[in-house]
């Protein structure tokens, strides 16, 4: 991945569901892919999760959710977003599948973000 910078930051993905294998997921390096492909980071065993549908990376101490054109969308909060700011104890759904974001920002970065990523 050309002009990437893998991510050290400590990041705990907590889920709630009672039918995930591993309700509590280390992402031990960013950018992480969630999906229902064997090479993603995050491998779910969900009908409604594309192969690829998320990618989750860090800016500057804060958590990015990126959605990779999946077909049922990513949400944060319950608003679908196609990226946006994943603040600790942000809940992020996908396909049926919903995590509570565990992590501590950056040290430049410990206000809450809007949300959605504005493009310009």
């Amino acid at each position: 991945m050309l002009g990437i910078r893998r991510s050290k930051m400590k990041v705990r993905l907590v889920s709630a569901e009672p039918w995930i294998s591993q309700p509590s997921v280390a992402l031990d390096e960013l950018p992480a892919i969630v999906g229902r492909t064997a090479q993603a980071d995050v491998r779910l065993d969900d009908q409604w999760v594309s192969r690829t549908h998320c990618e989750i990376s860090e800016l500057s101490g804060m958590l990015i959710v990126r959605d990779l054109e999946s077909r049922n969308g990513t949400f944060v909060n319950g608003e679908c977003v196609r990226e946006a700011h994943l603040m600790p104890g942000d809940k992020l759904t996908v396909g049926m599948t919903s995590f509570e974001a565990r992590y501590r920002p950056g040290k430049a970065n410990r206000q809450p973000a809007s949300g959605i990523i504005a493009h310009a």
